[in-house]
């Protein structure tokens, strides 16, 4: 009874690990070549930036005479952001893109990460966002038509040169309407195993239970005279 106890410690142990968020923020996250990954620096303004919300490190594409991109601070209508305060919709009275140029090695490989929503202006519309490295399709959210929540995207590159652009389009059918993103990353394998190494508070757990299960099963191995005696 003692035994099953402490192997049921044991593994309620092993279990009671922490486990390694598939959310973390791309501000924290070591090695990320995207440069403010959440939208959080800029001219930033509460609630929405309409239509030209100015964005430091990225580059609005196309035709922009009708907006470039709304920013959302603060959870502006109720909706918040993936990561950090804000986070950008590129639907602007028309589609529109916006682009990075990240410094690589070629031959890397590399993961992007980012975060999706959608902004529903009726229940045919749909969100989508594209993207696009060194102007070649790489990617899509693919078409999203549940409303006010966040879909993850993760998709591995290997890197052509030193330098790669990035590129988010909008693909919407709404004009005017949906294409959230936010928390967006890109960093090596390298970076990411190094970023998902468990604290050393789940080792200690893990060491704890271990030890638990070998010491009861120490105490349970009988002695070489007791298993002579039961023999006879």
């Amino acid at each position: 009874m003692l035994r099953r106890f402490v192997l049921s410690a044991a593994a309620g142990l092993l279990l009671a690990a922490p486990s390694i968020s598939s959310a973390q923020s791309c501000q924290t996250m070591a090695g990320n070549l995207v440069r403010n990954c959440s939208f959080e620096l800029g001219l930033v303004r509460n609630g929405a930036d309409y239509p030209n919300a100015v964005v430091t490190g990225w580059t609005p594409l196309g035709n922009v005479s009708s907006g470039t991109f709304e920013r959302w601070t603060n959870a502006f209508n109720g909706f918040a952001a993936q990561d950090g305060n804000s986070h950008l919709e590129l639907q602007v009275n028309s589609p529109t893109a916006i682009e990075q140029i990240l410094g690589t090695t070629a031959g890397n490989s590399y993961t992007l990460n980012f975060w999706a929503a959608h902004r529903p202006r009726d229940n045919r519309g749909f969100s989508q966002i594209d993207v696009y490295i060194n102007s070649v399709f790489f990617a899509s959210s693919g078409r999203i038509t549940t409303p006010y929540q966040w879909n993850n995207v993760s998709q591995t590159f290997a890197a052509s040169g030193a330098s790669t652009t990035i590129e988010f389009r909008s693909m919407g059918n709404q004009n005017s309407y949906g294409d959230f993103l936010d928390n967006v990353s890109v960093v090596t394998d390298e970076r990411i195993m190094n970023n998902t190494v468990p604290e050393p508070s789940s080792f200690a757990l893990l060491g704890t239970g271990v030890a638990l299960v070998g010491f009861m099963a120490h105490r349970r191995r009988p002695s070489c005279s007791s298993r002579m005696s039961r023999s006879v």
